[in-house]
């Protein structure tokens, strides 16, 4: 392998360790892959796009090489609406050739592929300006596609993490508090209680419940309330169903 190709490919596999392995925001996370896809598929531009279903619009998350008032970050993207029915209704890895576009300042062909998860659509990774103009190859095109892939696991990472922020961390002040001790200044206190969860799920279950209980003797429920509530959960378990 060349040296060249072999510190590119080196630069973008740290990348997607740290997209893959490292809590992040979304924006975060999808900032990593649209640079490493830059960095594999040897182009200078590269965009994220996700659904809006009730709007009927792809919102731009990320942008790279790419300075056009058609393309900000936050906002829909602005094409004609031929191109607009073609990137809402793409399924798989599709390359558009210039005569079939419109978005000014993207050097064409543009590689399109969708980014799935979970079996639905939820956007697109979209590249261009590669290869001096010339078409993308079978190759470059399943490498696509799997960049993509990467994109759908930071997407579900980045809800993973949110969702323990949002309904741990900051529900439970007991919880905070001893994470913050536990991560003694090298992480915050919720990527400790993420790490916690996985070196020590009973210890986080017991100040869960601990917290639960104080909460809800704190709203004044009675100990034969929460009892109640403790035995309701106890016949979710043995039924194996959600709480």
């Amino acid at each position: 392998m060349n040296p060249n190709d072999f510190a590119t490919s080196l630069s973008a596999l740290r990348l997607l360790a740290n997209a893959l392995t490292v809590p992040h925001t979304l924006d975060e996370g999808l900032e990593s892959i649209t640079r490493m896809n830059c960095e594999l598929m040897a182009s200078e531009q590269t965009a994220i796009l996700l659904r809006d279903e009730g709007r009927q619009a792809l919102i731009v998350r990320t942008c790279r090489g790419v300075r056009s008032p058609n393309l900000r970050v936050g906002h829909p993207i602005q094409v004609p609406e031929r191109l607009e029915r073609i990137l809402w209704r793409t399924r798989y890895t599709h390359q558009i050739n210039w005569i079939e576009a419109g978005i000014e300042h993207i050097g064409f062909p543009i590689l399109v592929t969708p980014i799935s998860v979970r079996g639905t659509r939820v956007g697109l990774l979209i590249t261009g300006k590669g290869h001096a103009g010339r078409r993308y190859d079978s190759i470059r095109q399943q490498l696509h596609a799997l960049i993509a892939s990467f994109a759908s696991l930071v997407i579900e990472n980045a809800k993973i993490y949110d969702y323990l922020r949002q309904r741990f961390a900051e529900r439970s002040s007991e919880l905070i508090l001893e994470n913050r001790r536990e991560a003694n200044g090298e992480r915050d206190e919720t990527q400790q209680l993420m790490v916690s969860s996985l070196t020590n799920p009973d210890k986080v279950v017991r100040l869960l419940a601990e917290s639960f209980y104080k909460e809800l003797a704190r709203a004044g429920f009675s100990a034969g309330n929460i009892t109640m509530a403790a035995a309701h959960i106890l016949e979710c378990i043995t039924r194996g169903t959600p709480v």
